[in-house]
């Protein structure tokens, strides 16, 4: 294929996911949000939670309403949570860097879903400090189903999972340590839980990568945190973040740090 169809098909891919990434973002947080707040995920149209109108077409449009709107209900007035907007933007930028990584090959469908169950988590997260193992579970059957469908050899895939699953293995030691000396939760379950997962479809090296962009990231959210609110940030969505981060752009960063050695 000439350089200039790839571009083009390039291009015309991660506009798409770029569309389905916010549509799936304004989805789950919709639906997340409901289910943080103990109703049915799935319970009818949306609503302004300020004046109770049922949203039509033009206040639902990804991104754009929540513009053109200027974050606000057109019926009352009301603020529209600018979490909606993050997770419209998130879930758009997590396929677009997808789409970049893999291209149109079979293995980019395993990663969308992965980036919608990671989205879920964190927005989950996010919303009560839960992470629910229904979604861990999820994540664990996603990678088994495609580990069939795209025939990875069992045998290097297991030996590249025990790897990778070293990585939380040492942290959560780690942390037990930490707990019994300071008798005092260090860091949550959900979170070694969520690595472990990760580490399905990472390898340790990207685990490393992720974990250390997953610190980073958390830093400064926390930091901003303490100046806006004084709440303790969850530590799922950096998490979820520097695992992508990893995946889509941390091949040259590990080639570059192994070449040292």
């Amino acid at each position: 294929m000439p350089p200039g169809e790839d571009i083009i098909i390039t291009a015309w891919l991660c506009l798409w996911l770029g569309v389905l990434g916010a549509v799936l973002g304004s989805f789950l947080e919709c639906a997340v949000s409901r289910w943080a707040a103990g109703k049915a995920p799935f319970g009818g149209r949306s609503r302004c939670d300020g004046c109770g109108r049922t949203l039509g077409v033009r206040d639902l449009v990804p991104v754009f309403s929540w513009i053109f709107l200027r974050g606000r209900c057109r019926f009352c007035g009301a603020r529209i949570p600018a979490a909606c907007l993050g997770a419209e933007l998130a879930g758009a930028g997590a396929f677009v860097c997808l789409g970049l990584r893999f291209g149109l090959r079979p293995e980019l469908g395993e990663w969308l879903i992965w980036a919608g169950l990671l989205l879920a988590v964190s927005l989950r997260d996010w919303a009560d400090r839960t992470i629910p193992d229904g979604l861990l579970a999820a994540l664990a059957a996603n990678r088994a189903v495609w580990l069939l469908v795209l025939r990875e050899p069992l045998g290097e895939a297991l030996t590249r999972i025990a790897l990778a699953c070293a990585v939380p293995a040492a942290l959560l030691a780690l942390v037990l340590v930490l707990e019994k000396l300071q008798d005092r939760e260090v860091m949550g379950g959900g979170d070694i839980k969520l690595l472990f997962a990760l580490a399905l479809y990472l390898d340790w090296a990207q685990m490393l990568l992720g974990l250390l962009a997953a610190c980073l990231l958390g830093l400064l959210g926390a930091a901003l945190a303490d100046k806006k609110r004084g709440a303790a940030v969850p530590f799922g969505p950096f998490l979820s973040a520097g695992a992508l981060a990893a995946v889509c752009f941390g091949g040259p960063v590990i080639a570059w740090y192994t070449g040292l050695f």
